[in-house]
């Protein structure tokens, strides 16, 4: 016989009729039998009618309306977080019924329970959220679960299982338990959220590194210097040329006649012809040499007038004074290079300027291999930011002359090769510059751990060790460094904020907080920068935007705009960004995506594919884009070969 919702309350009232009538009609039934069937009766009508309010419940269950906040669910921090509401409506919820609510979480790898709740009537003590019968009410969910790829497709789901009681069951941990133990009504299957979000991973994590300090003085053994500058791209020498006037220049080399007459010559000079890095190479070095042959012939003219004073003061014979000039020419080793675009100083007068994105402008010389790409970055961030046009590139543009009275440092050429070749013959500070100006992280590497191996008491060589081992992504090794060095110097600035960034990058939110406001304390200007990760992976997403004040063209930025729902501020800085990676590419896809223009999505998803193919696979599941699974364009971009 098949059971309907309205067989219990039949069952109920024919119970309790066929009750009535034998005890008003049978003579034959004594007082303690009519007593007997009266208590029967009672309980008939509280079990049957009991039935009924769950049943009802059962029935009337897609009354109660679920949404998941955000919907879908998203992953934060590697953890897909369940969050939702519940709304029930009044006079629903029966006052002598618990719900065992336990959503699981189902992908193609599998399924998992999440934590159960219950939800009971205002007879049902015990813990749990408590919904009024006549006002109905609100109850709330969050749990979350480690984030596993190809979780994208996974679905939130879950069939409430309500039985009646009087305490609630606190004990049960899963559904089965209810059913069997309280015979519990299963309701229907609700689904609570169809795909998760990973949009809230896409941070750029890899924050600012802190290197120790230089202490290596490539003018040590140089009594002057004299430089000479030059307008943007030329090699016309003029003395009334505002950066001459600015330095005097022109003084400044006519002065060398000064140091050598009361010096004696120099055992070596060297003159050095540079050009600004924001020109193309080639045309560069022709501007670098060029400016140095200027600067040789100024040497030339300075040398001659201090020779023929010399040999005056020696009473040379007039015949004998080229001769004289010579000779003495001839002790002293005078070397003309053209270095091409001067990235050394370039860096350095980055780092010591107040612009606002100066570390991610050193960022691009460091790490971007193709010399081409890094000129045309670097450029592009000239009209960012005027104040490289302004400040730091005519510093640049110039050709020098230096008189050496003691031995000639190496130069960085050179010095680099001996790094190279036998570390052991550079002291302490030679082999932290060759580190530094060396843009090739592993060769970094080498360096810094040959320093530590052979001066082991210097906290520099443990911090940038460290430091380099974190930005390369040995995380192992990179606290192995760091230990050593805040064992050596706990309080320095520079370890504490790389301190700071392993424990981010370790997920220890609160140490990586310590280590950065620490750091800050102590004056690290690296510290403000990396405190932004931590609450974009913490998801304070305001306060990281405010934190970012003053910021442009970052693509944490644009990030934290795009999930304050700041959707055109976001494609906006995602415009300015110097470097237009794939990674850019994608996240201004998704914020076109979200504004509904289909065009701008698939334009830039395309541009995203066509850098790094992976990104065809991860928008196939990505629902940002649910939109537009099934629109052929859309298909056609992400169609794997």
């Amino acid at each position: 016989m098949q059971i309907d919702n309205k067989t219990p309350l039949l069952m109920a009232i024919g119970l309790n009729v066929l009750i009535y009538i034998l005890m008003r009609n049978n003579k034959y039934i004594n007082i303690k039998m009519r007593k007997a069937l009266l208590t029967l009766l009672v309980a008939a009508a509280v079990v049957f009618s009991g039935c009924s309010g769950l049943s009802k419940m059962k029935r009337n269950s897609g009354k109660i309306r679920y949404q998941a906040v955000p919907d879908p669910v998203e992953v934060r921090d590697e953890k897909v977080v369940v969050n939702f509401t519940a709304s029930v409506p009044a006079k629903y919820f029966d006052k002598g019924v618990a719900l065992f609510i336990q959503p699981v979480f189902t992908w193609e790898g599998g399924s998992t329970p999440l934590d159960p709740i219950t939800v009971k009537g205002e007879n049902v003590s015990g813990p749990g959220s408590t919904i009024n019968y006549t006002t109905g009410g609100r109850f709330t969910y969050n749990d979350a679960l480690d984030y596993k790829p190809g979780m994208e497709t996974g679905r939130v789901t879950l069939a409430p299982v309500g039985y009646k009681t009087s305490t609630v069951d606190d004990e049960a941990l899963f559904a089965d338990e209810i059913v069997n133990q309280h015979k519990g009504v299963t309701f229907p299957t609700v689904l609570i959220s169809d795909g998760v979000n990973i949009t809230t991973e896409w941070i750029d994590i890899r924050g600012n590194i802190s290197i120790a300090p230089l202490n290596y003085n490539k003018k040590q053994g140089v009594v002057e210097t004299a430089d000479i500058y030059f307008p943007n791209g030329t090699s016309i020498l003029d003395w009334n040329f505002d950066m001459n006037v600015r330095f005097d220049a022109q003084y400044t080399v006519n002065d060398l006649k000064r140091i050598m007459l009361e010096n004696g010559l120099p055992k070596q000079i060297t003159i050095t012809g540079w050009a600004s890095p924001e020109g193309e190479e080639t045309a560069n070095v022709g501007v670098s040499k060029n400016r140095a042959d200027i600067a040789t012939n100024e040497l030339r003219r300075v040398l001659d007038d201090v020779l023929t004073v010399m040999a005056r003061r020696a009473k040379v014979k007039p015949q004998d004074l080229e001769y004289y000039k010579h000779e003495q020419l001839k002790k002293m080793v005078i070397t003309t290079r053209s270095a091409g675009e001067d990235w050394v100083h370039f860096v350095v007068m980055v780092e010591e300027s107040n612009i606002q994105d100066r570390h991610a402008i050193v960022n691009v010389v460091e790490t971007q291999q193709n010399l081409v790409k890094r000129e045309q970055m670097i450029k592009n961030y000239s009209v960012t930011y005027p104040q490289l046009e302004r400040d730091i590139f005519p510093n640049l543009r110039r050709a020098q002359i230096a008189l050496y009275y003691s031995e000639a440092r190496q130069t960085d050429v050179e010095l680099a090769k001996q790094a190279t070749l036998n570390p052991s013959k550079l002291s302490y500070d030679e082999l932290m510059y060759a580190a530094y100006i060396n843009y090739n992280y592993d060769t970094k590497m080498k360096y810094y751990k040959w320093a530590t191996e052979n001066h082991s008491n210097e906290w520099g060589a443990w911090n940038n060790a460290g430091a380099i081992a974190f930005y390369l992504g040995d995380y192992d090794e990179a606290e192995r460094y760091l230990k050593v060095a805040r064992d050596i110097n706990p309080h320095n600035p520079d370890v504490l904020n790389n301190t700071g960034l392993l424990c981010l990058a370790q997920k220890d939110y609160t140490l990586a907080k310590y280590y950065f406001e620490e750091a800050k304390r102590q004056g690290s200007s690296d510290a403000d920068d990396n405190i932004v990760i931590l609450n974009l992976k913490r998801g304070n997403y305001e306060e990281a935007q405010k934190l970012m004040k003053g910021t442009s063209c970052s693509y944490n930025l644009a990030f934290a705009q795009l999930q304050n729902d700041e959707t055109d501020a976001c494609i906006r800085t995602l415009n300015c960004c110097l470097d237009q990676t794939a990674e850019v590419n994608y996240l201004r896809a998704v914020a076109y995506s979200r504004l509904g223009d289909k065009e701008n999505c698939l334009k830039n998803l395309q541009a995203s594919v066509d850098m790094e193919y992976d990104y065809k696979r991860k928008a196939a599941v990505d629902v940002e884009f649910r939109q537009y699974w099934d629109d052929e364009d859309f298909k056609l971009v992400i169609k794997l070969y």
